[in-house]
């Protein structure tokens, strides 16, 4: 999971390049708003992964309980 949080969090890097450097931004600059991209992008895939493994969690504990026969 995480190679591929990685791996995508690359491509946002390589193509926000891409972009910046066709606006004939700096070096610097590209580099600096291509990491920021970067960070945005692996925080945002990491705070869906968390959400659905929690919505996922709480699906499987409501399952469990209405499932156990009562005695």
């Amino acid at each position: 999971m995480n190679k591929i949080i990685f791996q995508i969090g690359l491509l946002a890097f390589c193509v926000s390049a891409v972009v910046y450097a066709i606006q004939q931004m700096s070096f610097l600059d590209v580099l600096a708003r291509s990491f920021i991209v970067f960070l945005a992008t692996i925080g945002a895939l990491i705070g869906i992964v968390f959400v659905v493994s929690t919505f996922t969690a709480k699906e499987k504990v409501l399952e469990d309980t209405n499932t156990k026969p009562t005695t």
